[in-house]
């Protein structure tokens, strides 16, 4: 008994798709045999063409024959999001293929030779970006434009897209940073030997690009590969790659990065030149360090966080920032050793003998009066009054080893800025 219920469900079941079947094609046949109803020939090619025309179906499937598309971009405007790297592309594009379904005789229809048709009613190839930065659906398929269909197959149509791609950046020399990025087109559901893509002349057209106020947007080459993926064994797919250079303008992050990062150089110099007991010196030492944190502070919000290298600007700022603190901590350390009463080592008490037994010791170390008038005495007076002279000059004391810690300390700053600069510059 079961067996007749289960036979009986079959044979109603194949008897209702029969009748559906059939009542399609009658549709089908019904709607194919009223073209020649119109006489208007415009109307007449289109359900002379649409009438039986699936859009789904690709144009070569029945004839195994490849469906050859050129693409051509022509950009109008870029944007980049630098926090997430994310280029944005506003282009048209010019997509180019055959498909035999949809040819006529333009005798037929009073010498018509291309009509204006939508491009969800024909068969479009499903163009994405496979380094999308935006995974919606908008970024899988092409939005629906004009399109130009010609009398012998050819398909012409020129979307407006919004091309959202990822990129790889690298900020290791901002604000002088350049990188590439890169826009991958392919196909996710047409293998190469149903869909090729190919590059139409050089692939791209600028004239109507209007340049980023930020970055200035170079095409450097088009390419053609051909890709395989973990999903599809051994299938291959073709895909063009557009490869772009951006290069930042520098005029705005030069004035309010670089010239502040050499202007904190020459206060930190300034503030070792002053004399170490006066207060303008420990002021200026303050006020240096303060506008170095602040500096630091506002390169840290005007970086990136999604590179992979720290920026030598920062690293610089940060070396900077040591130098400042050295700056305020030798300028306390200066003071107290100036104000010691007590003796001096023996090596501390040679060296600075050492160096004032010369002249140039002298002249860069003994600044008080005792040493003007000493330098006085030794071109009016003779030889005995000399020698009582640099004597006295020469007794060392606390004093002239802080001027000899001081200048050392000064060369030592300007030798490690040096160094800063010159990785800084020749790698940048």
């Amino acid at each position: 008994m079961r067996v007749l219920q289960v036979f009986g469900f079959f044979i109603f079941w194949q008897s209702n798709s029969f009748i559906v079947v059939n009542s399609y094609l009658d549709i089908v046949s019904r709607k194919c045999k009223n073209v020649e109803d119109t006489k208007l020939p415009l109307l007449r090619l289109k359900r002379q063409l649409f009438c039986d025309y699936d859009s789904s179906s690709h144009p070569n499937h029945f004839k195994n024959n490849v469906t050859v598309v050129t693409l051509r971009l022509m950009p109008k405007l870029m944007e980049l999001e630098n926090n997430l790297a994310i280029l944005s592309l506003h282009s048209w594009m010019t997509l180019t293929w055959s498909d035999p379904h949809l040819t006529w005789s333009p005798s037929d229809y009073d010498g018509i030779n291309f009509i204006h048709v939508k491009s969800s009613k024909i068969w479009t190839p499903d163009l994405c970006v496979y380094n999308s930065g935006d995974m919606l659906d908008d970024q899988l398929e092409l939005p629906v434009t004009e399109c130009l269909l010609f009398s012998e197959g050819s398909v012409s149509c020129v979307p407006a897209v919004k091309f959202v791609a990822k990129c790889d950046p690298d900020y290791t020399y901002f604000p002088y940073d350049k990188y590439i990025c890169r826009i991958m087109f392919g196909s996710w559901r047409y293998i190469e030997e149903e869909v090729d893509y190919q590059i139409s002349r050089d692939g791209i057209s600028m004239d109507d690009y209007e340049n980023n106020t930020e970055w200035d947007f170079k095409f450097i080459n088009a390419v053609k590969e051909i890709k395989t993926h973990k999903c599809c064994g051994n299938d291959t797919f073709s895909s063009i790659d557009y490869n772009f250079l951006l290069t930042r303008y520098q005029g705005r992050k030069h004035i309010t990065i670089v010239i502040p990062a050499i202007a904190l150089i020459l206060l930190t110099l300034t503030v070792l030149c002053l004399d170490p007991k006066s207060m303008e010196r420990f002021a200026l030492a303050s006020v240096n360090y303060i506008c170095h944190l602040l500096c630091l502070y506002f390169v840290h919000w005007q970086l990136q966080y999604n590179g992979v290298n720290t920026p030598k600007i920062f690293i610089f700022y940060g070396e900077s920032v040591a130098l400042a603190t050295f700056a305020i901590i030798l300028t306390i350390l200066l003071r107290k050793l100036e104000d010691m009463n007590t003796k001096m080592p023996n090596w501390i008490s040679s060296t600075t003998m050492f160096i004032l037994s010369n002249r140039a010791g002298r002249f860069l170390i003994v600044k008080d009066n005792e040493t003007k008038m000493a330098d006085e005495n030794t071109v009016t007076e003779g030889n005995s009054n000399v020698l009582k002279s640099e004597a006295k000059m020469k007794e060392p004391s606390w004093r002239h080893f802080a001027t000899i810690i001081d200048w050392l300390s000064f060369i030592c700053v300007i030798l490690t800025y040096i160094i800063m600069l010159i990785i800084f510059i020749s790698t940048g």
